[in-house]
């Protein structure tokens, strides 16, 4: 059982460090008579994920313009504070990382338990969070310091928990 927490917190991180490498640019010079269309197609599938990735950046810098990301941290606080296991797994996407764990659907963080969620270090945390000074970053936003913490953030246009560590 450890081995295999082992894989999926390699493979988590693994991930995660993807994203941070640097690349080198290549700047391309079109023809005059090329259009942009045609450059976008000879674009190689890692750029397009890394335009992906700034898109969901944008759509989260967006909705904190907006204050729907303190809106939706305020809810997790609530969530939190009231220690509703359903409503903060209403407000998670699936699979959830929790405490370096998959979780794969909403049964499963349900069968987790208050006692693993609600720990009174991660509610002192959560609850000390200014969620107007909130701000996103490429992995999202982070609820808290360091662990414990809540990171959510947006897909396709949706705020949800990604991470409870």
């Amino acid at each position: 059982m450890k081995k295999r927490k082992m894989i999926v917190i390699t493979v988590i991180m693994m991930i995660a460090c993807m994203g941070c490498g640097a690349k080198e640019v290549e700047i391309i010079r079109p023809a005059e008579d090329t259009s942009v269309s045609e450059l976008q197609e000879e674009n190689d599938p890692a750029e397009s994920e890394a335009e992906e990735k700034n898109e969901n950046y944008s759509d989260l810098e967006e909705k904190g313009e907006n204050s729907e990301t303190a809106a939706f941290a305020e809810k997790i606080q609530a969530a939190v504070a009231d220690r509703n296991m359903e409503a903060l797994a209403d407000l998670c996407f699936y699979p959830v990382a929790v405490n370096s764990e998959v979780v794969e659907n909403k049964d499963a963080f349900m069968d987790l338990g208050e006692e693993v969620i609600f720990t009174e270090e991660r509610c002192s945390v959560i609850a000390a969070v200014d969620a107007s000074t909130l701000e996103e970053t490429m992995a999202g936003v982070i609820m808290g310091d360091a662990a414990p913490n809540i990171i959510f953030k947006s897909v396709d246009g949706e705020l949800g928990i990604a991470g409870i560590n």
